[in-house]
């Protein structure tokens, strides 16, 4: 008997889902291992054990070992973005309290530290950049989203008059998406980051007069 449109349907179903699967292993193994090794340390072979497949697996989803360092940008960077800056109705200050509470808790993964924690260095990132036109497109796509949605929290505090009024939303998010990188950098290089005292501080320099007076407390827990 044939199979009938419906079967065939099914069977299509059942196959995207198998290869959805499988694309999702393999991703979730190279989060796992570059968390542990960094992203020069595993191979192809490494990432594929660890996930239970085969090279020939892998190459059905990925064209080359970059088109999948870029797969995972993608994944993990929206991951974090959406854990940090939301997408919608987080102010400056909300941002800056999850920042901060992600790098504490090792759940940022450019500024990981000790046992355990993301080990994924902002210079083997930048190495890759620098050697993968595909990969730089992928980190200016997620710095570009990230800046966006500090544009966005910017605006909602200044309405909120947490925030000067005075100072460009979208320049003041281009020069927080700086200071990141810069902190992601000095995070790499062991130098001592006091997040819980700087964030209040840079709150305080960015707050209307009245707020800078008392009137108002920067939210970002010390």
């Amino acid at each position: 008997m044939p199979p009938t449109s419906r079967s065939r349907s099914a069977q299509r179903l059942s196959n995207d889902e198998a290869k959805a699967r499988t694309r999702a292993a393999l991703i979730a193994a190279g989060l796992e291992l570059f968390a542990q090794h960094g992203l020069d340390g595993p191979s192809l072979d490494a990432i594929c054990e660890h996930a239970g497949f085969t090279r020939g697996a892998f190459y059905v989803h990925f064209r080359d070992r970059d088109d999948f360092l870029v797969a995972v940008m993608e994944t993990v960077g929206l991951e974090v973005l959406d854990a940090l800056l939301g997408s919608g109705g987080v102010d400056l200050e909300g941002m800056m309290e999850r920042f901060v509470g992600a790098v504490r808790g090792a759940a940022y993964p450019l500024m990981g530290r000790g046992e355990g924690h993301a080990r994924v260095r902002p210079h083997q990132l930048l190495h890759a950049c620098a050697r993968s036109p595909a990969i730089r497109a992928r980190y200016l796509a997620l710095v570009a989203e990230s800046t966006s949605r500090m544009k966005e929290g910017a605006r909602l505090s200044q309405r909120r008059g947490t925030v000067r009024a005075d100072v460009d939303a979208g320049a003041l998010a281009s020069l927080l998406m700086a200071l990141v990188v810069g902190l992601e950098t000095l995070a790499d290089l062991g130098a001592p980051l006091d997040l819980s005292r700087a964030a209040p501080a840079l709150l305080t320099l960015l707050a209307p007069t009245a707020a800078a007076k008392g009137k108002r407390r920067p939210r970002v827990k010390a």
